[in-house]
């Protein structure tokens, strides 16, 4: 049964997590206009600060952040194997969920605490819509997983039924 509608959508969702580990979520914008990445691999930000003619350098530990999207990626994908276990699908597809929406605010967090830290304007990329998409996408996964099970369980009826 991995050919289902909702396997699509869990594998989406991971992916949409799984760009994270690559590519940056947000830039910092120097008074110089250069943008310097932020991603969540990265420990170490360092700039050039021309009106104080020094580096400046601030190590930072992302390692929270990469549990997070670590722990929401490794769920949605170990979610699309227990198709033969529908309530507990969708009792992880919720939790994913709501780790979705606490890694989108931790997002936020370490993006205008490494802006404020470094004194630097901050601005967020394309890629920070891919937790709102995959949160909508476990959520369709969960509803189509519910319709699975709804239909499994008026089969049962309808057998019992027959049966009777």
């Amino acid at each position: 049964m991995i050919q289902r509608i909702q396997t699509l959508y869990l594998f989406v969702s991971f992916i949409c997590f799984g760009i994270f580990f690559f590519s940056p979520f947000g830039y910092l914008i120097t008074p110089e206009l250069q943008e310097i990445p932020i991603k969540i691999t990265e420990s170490n930000f360092s700039y050039h600060n021309n009106a104080l003619n020094q580096d400046i350098v601030l190590e930072y530990s992302m390692l929270p952040l990469l549990i997070l999207v670590s722990l929401v990626c490794f769920i949605s994908f170990f979610t699309i194997f227990l198709y033969k276990k529908r309530m507990l699908q969708v009792r992880l597809t919720v939790f994913n969920i709501l780790l979705q929406i606490g890694c989108f605010g931790l997002l936020f967090y370490y993006l205008i605490d490494i802006s404020k830290r470094l004194e630097l304007e901050y601005s967020t990329g394309i890629l920070i819509i891919l937790p709102l998409i995959s949160v909508i996408l476990c959520f369709l996964a969960m509803r189509a997983i519910l319709k699975d099970e709804a239909l499994v369980q008026a089969s049962k009826h309808f057998r019992k039924s027959v049966k009777s």
